[in-house]
């Protein structure tokens, strides 16, 4: 098929099952393809309207930049044809030869979150997985950014046509991304997000394309968590990293883990459950060197606290504190927001 056919068909937005009926009307037809699409009977004036209108400058600039027409795309579904018959891709292809997980999480992620993230990304990515993400805010940039960093392959799989970015800051990101990993859209080049409808069957297609899905810091409304019932509704391993019990950030994260999610705490237990042989990269970690220092660590978790309430739960001078929590954080064992310290997972 004349990759322009995907363009027009990718335009109209229609749900998977009717673009596949009008795939199979298409093979009993002696129209041309463009043209038999146009005039198919079935179209609403809606999609319709939006083929005709559909951005063929933006396709064809993006063609020129490499940007690929992904015919029938190989998701890790029993059944495909649940999702488009079409994907458009811009990058390394061969970062769908091996195993793929996503990393889903909020956008407004705690320090703690983001760190868990980048440390699972990095880790799978260094083993020779290749994460998948969102390329949104949080969560998603960490995973993204943890995998790149560690030199690995990443995925971003985004709510607009490849060719744009989303976020715009995400911009270079993406560039990056491209380099070892691949972009994924299902919406035509050109498409802008428009609705949350776009972000729905973007989830929906982050699932298809992964082999699990790894919940890393979800509320109990997010698209995390939309992910995560994608792929519970695929049939596939849900895992989820737990967090702090009192924080509403993780409230979803743990409703998962209550209806049966796999709770895991190691980038080991992910490759676990893909019974994959990859070695992951040998630790840094550091310990800590004295008893302050354990004491300080005794009290902190995911949630930030400041200098002077880590000294008012520990009974430890400030400048103690202070002096402490700098080592700490020349380590690698703590981190630093702007709101205080927290633990690095």
């Amino acid at each position: 098929m004349q990759p322009a056919f995907w363009q027009y068909l990718a335009a109209a937005e229609l749900p998977a099952t009717k673009a596949q009926a009008l795939l199979a009307e298409l093979g009993l037809s002696s129209l041309p393809p463009i043209g038999f699409m146009l005039a198919w009977k079935s179209l609403s004036d809606r999609e319709r309207g939006l083929m005709k209108n559909c951005d063929m400058a933006a396709f064809e600039s993006a063609l020129a930049r490499g940007v690929e027409v992904w015919e029938n795309p190989e998701y890790r579904e029993v059944d495909p044809t649940r999702f488009s018959p079409v994907l458009f891709r811009w990058g390394q292809a061969a970062a769908f030869d091996a195993p793929i997980v996503a990393i889903v999480g909020t956008r407004r992620s705690t320090t703690y979150g983001t760190a868990a993230a980048a440390k699972f990304a990095g880790a799978l990515a260094g083993a020779g997985i290749t994460v998948a993400s969102g390329g949104a805010l949080g969560i998603d940039y960490a995973a993204h950014r943890g995998a790149v960093d560690a030199g690995g392959r990443s995925l971003a799989v985004l709510p607009c046509g490849v060719d744009r970015a989303y976020p715009e800051r995400h911009r270079d990101l993406y560039t990056e991304i491209r380099q070892r990993g691949c972009l994924v859209s299902q919406y035509a080049c050109g498409f802008r997000t428009n609705s949350d409808y776009s972000f729905l069957q973007r989830n929906a297609t982050l699932a298809a394309l992964a082999d699990l899905v790894l919940v890393i810091e979800a509320p109990e409304r997010s698209g995390a968590i939309s992910t995560a019932s994608a792929a519970i509704d695929q049939n596939k391993p849900v895992l989820v990293v737990p967090g702090n019990i009192t924080m509403p950030s993780f409230e979803g994260s743990h409703q998962l883990i209550r209806d049966g999610a796999t709770l895991v705490t190691h980038p080991a237990h992910v490759l676990e459950a893909l019974s994959w042989s990859g070695a992951l990269p040998e630790s840094t970690r550091s310990e800590p060197t004295n008893d302050l220092q354990v004491k300080i660590l005794d009290v902190l978790g995911a949630e930030s606290l400041s200098a002077e309430k880590i000294s008012e739960l520990t009974g430890i001078e400030s400048a103690e504190v202070l002096a402490e929590l700098t080592d700490l954080e020349l380590d690698g064992i703590v981190l630093r927001d702007g709101i205080g310290y927290a633990l690095n997972p």
